[in-house]
């Protein structure tokens, strides 16, 4: 891995900003809750809450594919480019499935039960996929910081 300061600093502020960004995925979700209990009542039902935060995952896949095409560039040649690509391979298929799952929500005639059902399953597919973003941000992170410390040494 050879890059430079800047870049590994750039890699880290955009691992920062896809952490705020799954953030914000985590508070959305509560949109598409069927808990009993919701503080907040909601008049849009709740096939189109799924269309709505459909449009949300949509935007984290183009996020998670720039941020995957910068991390390949930048750990391409290190020693944990094979664990690095097959990491980016099960967070892309993580993602795509959880947005079928929105939108066979969306585009079947389905009932309110199976809707809830969707609903129960995008939650758990996306807090899913957001513990193993952290997770491999994570290891991301230490990698970086440990070939800045290299280049400061240097």
């Amino acid at each position: 891995m050879t890059t430079s300061y800047n870049e590994i600093k750039n890699l880290i502020q955009q691992h920062q900003a896809i952490q705020a960004h799954m953030k914000f995925l985590i508070n959305s979700l509560s949109t598409i809750s069927t808990q009993s209990n919701q503080e907040v009542s909601y008049s849009m039902p709740l096939k189109d809450r799924i269309a709505l935060y459909r449009w949300s995952l949509y935007d984290f896949r183009e996020a998670i594919q720039l941020q995957i095409e910068l991390d390949d560039r930048i750990f391409l040649g290190s020693s944990s480019t094979e664990e690095i690509l097959r990491e980016h391979q099960r967070i892309r298929e993580q993602i795509d499935i959880t947005i079928r799952l929105a939108e066979n929500a969306v585009y079947h005639n389905i009932s309110q039960e199976e809707l809830n059902i969707y609903s129960l399953n995008i939650i758990e597919a996306v807090n899913k996929i957001c513990e193993s973003i952290g997770q491999h941000i994570s290891k991301e992170d230490n990698l970086l910081k440990q070939s800045l410390n290299i280049h400061i040494i240097s």
